[in-house]
């Protein structure tokens, strides 16, 4: 079924080919029988090249089947014999044979109509090369004959060949590739139908009454090139030449005198001029066409992707001011774009440290020409603060000048909110356990190292049960909240306060050893947590007992310090709460 349906589909297009075919060879022989033409301008070779082209070599055979049907029913029809019928075939088949030939092995490398190259290849592939076979074919076939003189043979075969070929195979090879379909629709999208009518008048007038028509012929094919490109030239230039044949034949267009015999070739040479500038005009603007489209395109694709990128990203002039934001950044910080163009970057972010980090940032990326993974945290337009993951490239022009600064911040306040809860307390914002142990072994590795003592201090409330259960746990958590407050304003921002769970806290003191300075700290702590509390509208009371384990004294691992001063808290709470108690370790 599948094999049965190829071999129709090959004879509709056979058919197809060998009809376009006899009807242009028809036209060509009745012309040239008006007796205006120096030689038959043969525009069917170029239909059969062309079609021959776009079908594989095994499926050749009943195409040039139908190609040679069609030669012989037009040289019938045409009135000319059977036996010249005879010794013209042989050259037209050995031309659309080596044009499709040649034109099938090249289609891969060359775009014909896209680039002047292609278009050059693609005359000279499918006209000039065949037609200087086919010629010397002919030549040949007719020289063994001896009925024609061989020159005038060849000079002739050339002529129309090359005349035929310009202007029949850029069309007819853009039909194939297009079809009707595109046709209708290159008609329908321009106003090409009244250019190509304006056109074909302008060939039909102007040797009528103006000398150089030629000249004038191909102003408007000149025009079409820039209006619609190639699809609009071979169009254009396969009705003027076709017109041009029609004159040629009536006699409104005459060869001037000559009394050189190869004279007459010269006249054909005006129809190539006005119908191949056209043509690699035509190809250039659409080639500037379509590198615009592409530009405009990725442009389109660049805004696009710069806008709709789940990231925020901005850029700075070489003095840091903001020069483009995209909408991620600005629905981020809750700014409008008129608000942030010509803003320095840095008076975006949070504090004067993140503000310090830019403007160290800014001569170290003009140096390096990049940095990568720097945090940062921004203050929103409501005050929110967030957090980011800043990476920056330099971007410099062809003399190696900075042109501007390229930013790309990643929203990573979720991940430091998540690490904040994994390592801090949720009522007090204090380190937890987790964290804590992780300072005190990385302090216990430093102080091995160096030998930089500090204190380990185990704290408990005292009466805290008592105060949730007369006054409840919401202002138990209040007491908490105001405890954690008055440690933090009792330490240095260097130390770790951190809450265990329930009323239990746990201080770790750098640089502080046994003696006079941590016995003062512990004192001070003592008065601080004793002041009265006002929590809710109530007054509340409460002290706390203290337990202090000093490294390397008491211990050299987290473990064993942590041991220690909870030992020494229960000491503290034994010898009658309110106060503190060292390690007793010997």
């Amino acid at each position: 079924m599948l094999a049965a349906n190829r071999v129709s589909q090959l004879m509709r297009a056979g058919l197809i080919l060998g009809l376009a075919y006899f009807v242009l060879a028809y036209i060509s022989i009745k012309l040239f029988g008006l007796g205006g033409g120096i030689a038959v301008i043969w525009f069917a070779n170029a239909v059969g090249t062309a079609g021959l082209s776009r079908h594989p070599p095994n499926r050749w055979p009943l195409l040039l089947v139908a190609l040679l049907t069609a030669i012989v029913l037009a040289n019938g029809a045409g009135g000319v014999s059977w036996g010249s019928t005879l010794l013209f075939a042989p050259g037209n088949m050995a031309e659309m044979l080596l044009g499709a030939y040649l034109l099938r092995t090249r289609q891969q490398e060359a775009v014909y109509f896209y680039n002047l190259r292609g278009m050059f290849l693609l005359i000279w592939l499918g006209v000039m090369v065949p037609v200087a076979f086919g010629t010397l074919v002919s030549a040949t076939v007719f020289g063994l004959q001896g009925t024609l003189p061989l020159i005038s043979v060849a000079m002739h075969w050339v002529e129309g060949g090359i005349i035929g070929g310009t202007s029949m195979l850029p069309a007819a090879y853009w039909l194939y590739l297009h079809g009707w379909h595109g046709l209708r629709w290159q008609l329908a999208k321009t106003n090409l139908p009244a250019l190509l009518l304006f056109a074909l008048a302008i060939a039909s007038l102007v040797p009528l009454t103006l000398p150089f028509p030629f000249i004038y012929m191909s102003l408007p094919l000149f025009y079409i090139a820039y209006r619609c490109g190639v699809a609009g030239v071979v169009l254009a230039n396969l009705l003027v030449s076709v017109n041009i044949c029609v004159q040629i034949g009536l006699g409104f267009l005459v060869a001037p005198p000559t009394i050189y015999n190869w004279g007459y070739t010269l006249f054909y040479l005006p129809i190539l001029a006005t119908l191949i500038p056209p043509l690699m005009l035509a190809v250039l603007m659409d080639m500037n066409r379509s590198a615009s489209a592409a530009l405009l395109q990725s442009e389109r694709r660049y805004r696009s992707l710069y806008q709709h990128t789940p990231a925020m990203l901005y850029s700075c002039d070489a003095n840091g001011h903001i020069v483009t934001v995209n909408e991620v950044w600005l629905r981020t910080m809750g700014y409008e774009y008129e608000e942030v163009i010509g803003q320095l970057a840095s008076s975006f972010l949070s504090t004067e440290r993140d503000r310090l980090i830019q403007q160290e940032m800014l001569p170290k990326l003009m140096l390096d020409g990049e940095c990568r993974n720097i945090r940062q945290q921004l203050q929103s337009k409501q005050g929110r603060k967030i957090d980011v993951m800043m990476t920056a490239a330099l971007e410099k022009d062809g003399n190696d000048m900075p042109i501007r600064l390229l930013f790309v911040q990643l929203d990573i306040s979720d991940q430091v909110r998540a690490e904040h809860l994994a390592y801090h307390d949720t009522l007090t914002q204090l380190p937890n356990r987790l964290l804590l142990t992780d300072r005190i072994e990385h302090a216990c590795q430093q102080g091995g190292r160096n030998d930089h003592p500090f204190a380990v201090v185990f704290l408990d409330l005292d009466y805290f049960k008592e105060v949730n259960d007369e006054l409840g746990h919401e202002v138990g958590d209040l007491l908490l909240i105001e405890v954690a407050r008055r440690l933090e304003r009792s330490v240095r921002s260097s130390d770790t306060i951190s809450r265990l769970g329930g009323d239990e806290f746990v201080m770790l003191l750098n640089g502080l050893g046994p003696g006079q300075e941590a016995e003062q700290t512990a004192e001070k702590i003592l008065q601080a947590i004793a002041q009265p509390y006002s929590l809710a509208g109530h007054q509340v009371n409460i002290s706390v007992s203290m337990g202090l384990a000093y490294f390397p004294q008491d211990g050299r691992d987290g473990a064993t310090l942590m041991r220690q001063a909870d030992e020494a808290m229960y000491r503290a709470k034994r010898a009658g709460k309110n106060c503190f108690a060292k390690s007793d370790v010997e």
